[in-house]
């Protein structure tokens, strides 16, 4: 006999000799019992985005009381969470006058497990004590093209499928959102007198909508 038929026999009566010992065992012990635990461990994917200003420009009253059009600020600040600071930089008793003008260049970022779609709305929240300024305020939201409204209406900012842009995991997008104290003395504005406004105090919501996007 040759070393690999010896080899092969003794493959084979190693097997038969394990399953006399499974036999043996399975008669002699009739309450052994066997079984198998799976755990499945399931996360769901999470979805959130990362806002942040990367540039602020700004038309606003100097020391001295007149307009001048500030140098371009290029700090960038997170507004990943809801707060209540000023996404235009306006300082707690900077007035704000006919001409003033601010600009506000966002960084929008998934940051999260799933691709989704995104929208933007201007909100107003306070038109009983503003009601005169937030007719007397524009705000236009660039996405790649201008969409205009006066604060007093609020805007939303959608495409065609109901998103101004998806953005995959890692992807960003940027888009500015400018408000301008327009002058009622330039007729093509159609506003009304300026006085109106004075002393009013107003606030509005800049918000950004993500969804999850499918194919």
């Amino acid at each position: 006999m040759s070393n690999t038929s010896r080899t092969r026999t003794l493959l084979v009566s190693s097997v038969v000799i394990l399953l006399a010992m499974i036999i043996v065992v399975g008669v002699t012990w009739a309450l052994f019992t066997d079984t198998q635990n799976v755990s499945n461990h399931l996360q769901a994917g999470d979805l959130s985005i990362t806002l942040t200003r990367t540039e602020l420009t700004k038309t606003t009253l100097n020391a001295d009381g007149y307009l001048v059009e500030l140098p371009t600020d290029t700090t960038v600040v997170d507004f990943s969470n809801p707060t209540n600071a000023n996404v235009f930089g306006i300082g707690e008793n900077e007035k704000i006058v006919p001409g003033s003008k601010f600009a506000a260049t966002m960084n929008i970022a998934n940051n999260s497990d799933v691709a989704f779609g995104y929208w933007i709305e201007i909100v107003c929240t306070d038109k009983e004590s503003g009601a005169n300024l937030a007719k007397q305020l524009k705000v236009t939201v660039n996405t790649g093209s201008d969409t205009s409204a006066f604060v007093n209406d609020g805007l939303t900012v959608k495409g065609e499928n109901g998103y101004v842009g998806e953005l995959g995991i890692g992807a960003a997008a940027a888009f500015t959102v400018t408000v301008e104290f327009l002058d009622s003395f330039v007729a093509e504005n159609n506003i009304e007198d300026n006085g109106l406004a004075k002393g009013e105090n107003l606030s509005f919501d800049l918000v950004v909508h993500a969804v999850q996007a499918t194919n």
